[in-house]
Formats: C-alpha cells, structure tokens, sequence
C-alpha cells in the first residue's frame, strides 16, 4: 500500500470522526433543549383571559382561591340547576378559560353546574405549572366543592387531553358520581414518545402524568371519548387507558373525528346517557 492511499484514509476516518463528533453533538445539544424548555413545550398558556362578563355566561362568577404557597388560582364558577351534578373541569394543554366559554355555556343550560381551573401559569393565575401543583390545586377545588355542601356523588370529574391526566388522578383517590375523559392519553410519556421518536423521553420527562397507573384504582364510573383521527393523542392512547380501567366504563368512539372534535351538545348527551345508564 503506497503512501498516498494510506493518507487518503487517515484523512477519511479524521473526517468521519469529525462527523460522528459534530452529530453526537448535535444531539446532545437537542436533548439538552428539550430537557430545559419541556415545560414551554407540555404547557402552552396561550392569549389572555377577559373578564367573565365578556363571555356572557348565564350566572357564572369568578372565585380566587388561595393555595397553601400562597399561590392564587383562578376558578370560574355556576351552580348546578336543582337534581343535577357540577362539573370539576380540567382543560388541555393550550389556551385559556376563555376559550372553552361556549362549552361551559351549554353545560350549564343543560343544567350542569361548573368549576372550571385556570392552571398555574395561565391567563387569571399566578405560579408555573408542573405536575405536583396542578395536582394539588386539583384537590383544592374538590374540596372547595366539599365545603359549599356538595357531596362526592353530586360530582363529575371531567378532564379534556392533559386534563384526563390531572382528573384520572384525582379519581383515583376520591369517588365521584362519574368520569369524563375527552381524548385521554395512557400518559405523557407514550405520547411524547411518538413525536420525539429520538429522545429517551422517560428519562427526560418531568411531568409524566401516568394515567395508566391511577386507572385501575378508580372506583366512579369512567366514560371515554376519543376520535380516531385524532393527531395529537392518538386514538389507541384511549383505548389503552380505557384497558385499565376495572370500574363501570364506556369507550365512546367518534369516527373521524380530531383532537377534542366532538361538539358540546354531543357531550351532554352523551353524559346524560352515561349517568342515566348507571341508575
């Protein structure tokens, strides 16, 4: 072997060392940015909330309440007409109150009543969101409830994509009239999973939100809703919570329909059914 084919492939493995250094890099430094900004990408407290008369919301009144750090989380709240349950509701990741008004409007002219959480980091609350907070403040406004004289069983506990995970949590811990799941996912960690297909999410991932593991404690009846086009959880994320589940359940396919795609009016029906099923 003469002297210049032996140059020629130093000079090749020089380069792809270089190469393999300058990628390996690349994906530390991609690691490092998912690790550090994860909250700004999982929580996305879009636009700003207006006052609650704007939205014209038929008896509905702003509550404050004070976490025990001192924090203050904003509520929007109405009561139920006479006979009916109150709703516990816990929103997706995007967004403010504000934009699910409409929502809460039919609910509460089907008769429902409403207490519905502006998260930590949201337009109308202070603090960052995580986890352990949301799940905390989560307690909170059930026990707020508990102590304007509703009883665990006047209760529907109702979470719509990141709020399934704060709800299925609070379900396993406290028995309510029933469960309302919109587009739930098994946890954050098989969903991320998918899109950062390149990351050792589980090992990244601060706020795991495992679903999967509270769903067989949940004693209250669990009514699933999941669309199988959905492109940001994916219908077989559903359904795999739905598996877990050992109380009284429904999985309510939607066919073709998106993320959250279902209407509000389709809800109630479909809660009212749910309820009416277990009498």
């Amino acid at each position: 072997m003469n002297l210049r084919k032996i140059l020629r492939m130093r000079n090749s493995s020089k380069k792809l060392a270089e190469a393999v250094l300058t990628i390996g890099l690349i994906y530390v430094l991609l690691l490092t940015f998912l690790f550090v900004f994860q909250r700004k990408l999982q929580y996305i407290p879009l636009g700003k909330i207006q006052n609650i008369a704007t939205y014209h919301l038929d008896k509905f009144e702003e509550k404050i309440l004070v976490a025990d750090d001192s924090t203050k989380i904003l509520f929007w709240y109405r009561v139920p007409e006479k006979g009916e349950k109150i709703i516990l509701y816990f929103h997706g990741n995007a967004g403010n109150l504000g934009d699910r008004a409409f929502k809460f409007d039919v609910f509460s002219h089907s008769g429902f009543g409403v207490l519905a959480i502006a998260y930590r980091g949201y337009s109308g609350s202070e603090g960052k969101p995580s986890e352990d907070v949301l799940i905390k403040d989560a307690q909170m406004a059930l026990q707020f409830l508990l102590t304007q004289g509703y009883q665990k069983k006047d209760i529907i506990l109702f979470g719509e994509s990141l709020g399934s995970g704060i709800a299925t949590q609070l379900a396993a811990k406290h028995e309510v009239a029933a469960v309302v799941l919109e587009s739930p996912f098994s946890s954050i960690i098989s969903v991320a999973q998918k899109r950062y297909w390149f990351a050792p999410i589980s090992l990244l991932l601060k706020d795991k939100f495992e679903s999967i593991k509270f769903a067989p404690k949940i004693l209250s009846p669990v009514l699933i809703i999941h669309g199988t086009s959905d492109g940001v959880v994916p219908y077989s994320e559903g359904q795999k919570l739905f598996a877990a589940v050992n109380s009284r359940k429904k999985f309510l396919t939607v066919e073709g329909a998106g993320h959250l795609k279902f209407g509000e009016y389709f809800l109630v029906l479909e809660m009212k059914k749910f309820l009416a099923e277990g009498l």
